[in-house]
């Protein structure tokens, strides 16, 4: 795999981009960067230079000072030939290959670093932008059940579309109070 090292004012933002990142998660991003650098080059539109996967890395060195110097402009960069609906699938193919994180399973992490002695609670609101009151329902795991889907039995309030068959309370359908209604 050919990675060259590229000024980020050359880089195109795509006009199509379907990811979002939410600030606290961009703050997150940016200290990862901070701490270990690029672990993934940004992929490239090889024709027209726009960023296919790794928008929000280069947004940050490109906008922040602090990640500009530390990085000098510079950006690691695996160009792809390909075309514009290519281009598109693999941005949809890349960011859903990701998967999303699963409170259970974060829990779980969350306690291990505790545990371990090598990490404080504060360390997390560095690390993860993870503030207190969202760490303590992570370190307690008693908020974070796993339902089985199949054995829960949901009110006609909240009725999820995967509920099995018989997981739902019988419907009493209320008749409107006039006839003509």
């Amino acid at each position: 795999m050919e990675i060259e090292l590229v000024d980020v004012s050359v880089l195109n933002k795509p006009t199509w981009h379907a990811t979002h990142v939410l600030r606290p998660d961009l703050l997150v991003l940016s200290g990862s960067l901070a701490d270990y650098g690029f672990m993934s080059p940004i992929i490239v539109q090889k024709s027209t230079n726009t960023i296919i996967d790794g928008y929000h890395r280069w947004m940050l060195v490109k906008e922040n000072k602090h990640m500009s110097k530390k990085f000098d402009g510079l950006v690691p960069v695996k160009y792809v030939d390909c075309d514009s609906l290519e281009a598109r699938a693999m941005h949809m193919r890349l960011n859903r290959g990701r998967g999303a994180l699963v409170a259970h399973k974060v829990s779980d992490i969350i306690r291990e670093l505790i545990a371990s002695g090598a990490y404080e609670e504060q360390d997390f609101d560095r690390m993860l932008s993870m503030k207190y009151d969202e760490l303590e329902i992570l370190m307690d795991g008693t908020i974070l059940k796993r339902k089985k889907i199949s054995e829960h039995k949901y009110s006609r309030a909240w009725v999820p579309i995967e509920a099995p068959a018989g997981t739902v309370d019988s419907p009493n359908i209320e008749s409107p109070p006039n006839s003509d209604r």
